[in-house]
């Protein structure tokens, strides 16, 4: 089988491709820079230089594919330009399926967000909650913009599937989608020394492995229009830093700070990046997510697609190993 990737180099696109290629199919694969283009460098993958925005790229990338995985995607905290979030995560998504539709490619999978369903309060989320908050930022509601594109194009007869991953982590390019393996490498290493809040906020935790594997298996099973939650352990923050210190051997104690000051130093940061146009560490709204629980339920993609869970403790042992036998 051959499949077209587009965010071929970005954390996730980066280990499917491979996965992809290590199973016995070729890979078309959409990339913009030519020094991320080595992470790709293999005889069964074919590089299309270029961005979502460029239809002769794209004609050419999906040309003669089996199927594609869309995980482009612009999920950078703060952009000098706010417009750039539909423009990738919306309208790029809607030029994608009019080339496909052209094409006539048997199937595409979508990577959207966990994010978009909302946070949750008495129980995980799941592919059946209705969200009722606001969005936190452009990122999030750019990517439910592009689920609802997703689902026009599914009425008029293609078969998308749409895939949610949560926070992920483990082995792979550090880029700035790859935040979560960043902060396992800094507490270890003693470089990261806080909490958000008092702990006790519950996220949920996905092996990388999990999260290419997912798509996979969606692209073999899953359901035209339906979504798929790819997650993996909830834990709260305290925990999830317990179990890294011991993993690693060695703890360290993390100064826990409220929200409110977190939201007010970003504020300041917010302003001062306004003058002298540097991006802040984080812009206000992301902070407030901090506010807030995300636990989530896989059960769906588990029954249906055949999905399993790395235990957490699991994945960030590895995770450990990783970083150790990288560590420059």
């Amino acid at each position: 089988m051959k499949y077209f990737i587009t965010g071929a180099t970005g954390f996730i696109g980066t280990e499917l491709a491979w996965q992809l290629v290590k199973e016995g199919h070729k890979v078309n694969a959409l990339v913009r820079s030519k020094e991320k283009a080595k992470l790709l460098d293999d005889p069964n993958i074919e590089l299309f230089y270029g961005d979502i925005h460029q239809a002769e790229v794209l004609e050419k990338g999906i040309e003669g594919v089996d199927g594609i995985f869309h995980l482009s995607a612009f999920a950078k905290p703060w952009a000098k330009d706010h417009k750039i979030y539909n423009k990738v995560n919306a309208e790029g998504t809607r030029i994608i399926y009019e080339i496909a539709q052209k094409k006539n490619i048997p199937k595409i999978v979508f990577t959207s967000t966990g994010g978009t369903f909302g946070p949750s309060y008495k129980k995980p989320i799941t592919e059946e909650t209705i969200r009722d908050t606001d969005f936190f930022n452009e990122y999030e509601s750019t990517k439910f913009i592009a689920e609802k594109i997703s689902k026009d194009f599914v009425l008029k007869g293609m078969n998308i599937v749409i895939v949610h991953p949560t926070r992920v982590y483990g082995p792979g390019n550090l880029s700035k989608s790859n935040a979560v393996t960043f902060m396992i490498k800094n507490y270890i290493n003693g470089k990261w020394r806080v909490i958000p809040g008092d702990g006790s906020k519950i996220g949920n935790y996905v092996f990388v492995d999990d999260v290419v594997e997912g798509h996979i298996l969606a692209m073999k099973k899953g359901r035209s229009g339906e979504q798929y939650i790819l997650g993996g352990e909830n834990a709260t923050y305290e925990y999830f830093f317990k179990l890294i210190g011991q993993v690693n051997n060695k703890n360290f104690i993390l100064l826990k700070i409220p929200v409110v000051l977190l939201i007010g130093f970003a504020s300041i940061q917010m302003g001062l990046a306004r003058l002298i146009n540097k991006p802040p560490l984080l812009p206000p709204k992301w902070v407030k997510k901090y506010l807030y629980n995300w636990g989530a339920d896989s059960e769906k993609a588990v029954n249906e697609l055949g999905y399993s869970i790395t235990p957490l403790d699991v994945g960030i042992k590895k995770t450990i190993k990783w970083l150790r036998k990288n560590e420059k």
